[in-house]
């Protein structure tokens, strides 16, 4: 576990601003406790009751010990040795839900070449490895030390009452969870000290959280964001709301506020509307980045809110409330239909048609890795809306901005380079955009229709500047309507994924949702703008100058400001209306029992 530490450590530095000797030491630590935890059922096996049985069940019993012993090996291994590679997309430890995605997924094989491309050297490590583990299992058992009966016992129990307290963390209340590495070390360097084995441990029982008692009623009343406020104007009726997600499009490069922008069109098209100087996403991978856009729901949690147990819940969502005023609804994404359980997610959330890889008309123009390069995506898309009734809302979720960043040979020396490979396919990207809205500009549609921009995540990058906690979220969003001019927000609104939704409904003259997590940024009193990093969530303010994170965690006390002490109140009101929300299952207006100003 060390030897894979010192590997996830080296192939990942650029994405840490330090590393120190004392990360590895708490990192031994994490590795004994997810020793301990996993080796308590060889108690059942090596135990002094075993000198009773025959030769036979004893060997039996030997046979056993090592089969589990090589089985706990291998899954420490390949968990830990897989989050080497991953860690750079998403920059936190997998869970388990995710790794029960990864099994069950449509996008695993296609990937797996490219994977072990760039990669190759992890194979390598694995093997060699799994060969130390296996080695002294040949060995193990042969001879064996005849002990009193009594030391026998004494030894059993003294070393189970070890194994019990080490995997507790210690003998404190409560057991050491993923969020203890913040403390033992920083928000930032927390994924050094973590190991993907613990993670996995500690989040395979998501499904059994408890009601939080922060605030009583009327104090978690008084301390959520009321919805007052209204936009000054309302677009006409039966608008049509198009919402175009950008695969990875950071504000580290993408956006009129990038320090070295690659996307010129995007620059020039969101000044038109409604851009926000300070947007974040709400997570940090694709998963995370739908529910929060189409229903306003955050992952707020070890894994996304669609590997959650809570992803069967009824949620308020954009497009069921459009569809229930008359809307079509549609979603396009060009990989295969099942990936990241896009096509069941936006089906439950009220989208009559999705099209994916295998609806699309010309396969010869699948990438070779995730699906339909976005140039020619867009194009269909643009057709795809020509030929619908209008009132319509539809989204299409871009994908030629992603790993292994590939463009089409046609633009290969037409496009702008940047210190990173995925700087190539923004600027590709870019070019898509440009040209589905010169191509489509003049359509009867066009004129009609509410434009809503958003990156879902931010793309991962080992340029130094950028491995901020502000950096590692920060998203261009915008609004555009070709031929409406739309209001601005009040000065420093910082502007999230789940704001999405109220302000588009505020600009349609829709009702509110009933159950509502995000802002509209035209309403008043605004919420937190919170995400999930690593067991603790993060709330950006805007300060006058930058976006500055306050962390706050669930039973952990910090030293905080008289502002800062506050702003945690209401992230702590927030989060415990979230949680419960999702627990008693009353996020829609179907399933809501109690709703607050």
């Amino acid at each position: 576990m060390s030897i894979l530490r010192l590997a996830f450590m080296w192939q990942n530095a650029a994405f840490f601003k330090q590393l120190d000797l004392q990360l590895f030491f708490v990192g031994a630590y994490f590795d004994a406790i997810t020793i301990a935890l996993l080796s308590m059922p060889l108690f059942l096996l090596v135990n002094p009751l075993r000198h009773k049985f025959n030769t036979k069940m004893k060997a039996i019993l030997g046979w056993l010990t090592k089969c589990y012993l090589v089985v706990i090996g291998l899954l420490i291994i390949i968990l830990n040795t897989w989050d080497i590679a991953y860690f750079s997309y998403t920059q936190k430890r997998s869970g388990f839900s995710y790794f029960l995605h990864l099994l069950t997924g449509t996008e695993t094989s296609s990937l797996a070449g490219e994977f072990l491309k760039e990669f190759w050297w992890l194979p390598m490590l694995f093997f060699v490895l799994a060969f130390v583990l296996w080695r002294p299992l040949f060995r193990f058992g042969k001879e064996e030390t005849v002990q009193s009966n009594k030391w026998a016992w004494a030894q059993f129990i003294s070393i189970l009452a070890l194994a019990i307290i080490l995997g507790r963390g210690g003998v404190q209340l409560r057991p050491i969870g993923i969020v203890d590495a913040t403390a033992l070390s920083s928000l930032e360097q927390a994924p050094i000290v973590l190991n993907t084995a613990f993670t996995v441990l500690k989040t395979t029982d998501e499904g059994n959280a408890k009601l939080l008692h922060f605030h009583n009623d009327n104090a978690l009343a008084k301390l959520l964001p009321s919805k007052e406020g209204m936009p000054p104007f309302v677009l006409p009726k039966n608008t049509n709301v198009v919402v175009i997600i950008i695969e990875s499009f950071g504000t580290n490069y993408a956006g009129p506020n990038s320090p070295k922008s690659y996307t010129p069109f995007l620059d020039s098209l969101v000044q038109k509307g409604l851009f926000f100087d300070y947007a974040i996403a709400n997570g940090r991978t694709s998963m995370d980045a739908v529910p929060a856009i189409l229903a306003g729901m955050p992952s707020w949690l070890p894994e996304s809110y669609i590997l959650s147990p809570y992803c069967s819940n009824q949620l308020n969502s954009l497009p069921q409330i459009l569809k229930d005023k008359g809307y079509q609804t549609s979603f396009y994404h060009g990989a295969k239909e099942g990936s990241m359980s896009f096509k069941s997610f936006t089906k439950a959330i009220g989208v009559d048609t999705y099209k994916g890889l295998e609806s699309y008309p010309n396969q010869a123009h699948f990438d070779g890795n995730w699906g339909v390069w976005d140039h020619h995506m867009l194009s269909y898309f643009g057709k795809e809306l020509a030929r619908q009734q209008q009132p319509f809302f539809s989204s299409i979720f871009t994908l030629s901005s992603h790993h292994p960043y590939t463009v089409p040979a046609s633009y290969e020396g037409k496009l702008k380079s940047g210190p990173e490979p995925l700087c190539k396919t923004i600027s590709y990207t870019d070019k898509a955009l440009r040209r589905f809205f010169e191509r489509n500009q003049n359509e009867a549609w066009f004129k009609n229709t509410l434009f809503v921009i958003t990156a879902d995540h931010v793309g991962p990058t080992r340029q130094k500047q950028f491995q901020t906690l502000d950096w590692r979220y920060r998203i261009p969003i915008a609004f555009y309507h070709p031929s409406q001019a739309l209001p601005k927000p009040s000065k420093g609104v910082v502007f999230q994924q789940i704001d999405i939704m109220p302000t588009v409904l505020d600009m349609l003259g829709l009702p509110k949702a009933a159950f509502q997590l995000g802002s509209s940024c035209f309403e008043n009193n605004q919420s937190q703008k919170i995400v999930y990093d690593n067991g603790n969530l993060l709330s950006f303010i805007y300060n006058g100058t930058n976006l500055l994170p306050i962390a706050w965690t669930p039973n952990v006390e910090r030293n905080y400001t008289q502002e800062q002490a506050q702003i945690s109140q209401k992230m702590s009101a927030l989060y415990q209306h979230y949680s419960n929300s999702l627990i008693e299952n009353r996020c829609s207006k179907q399933t809501i029992k109690s709703r607050f100003p």
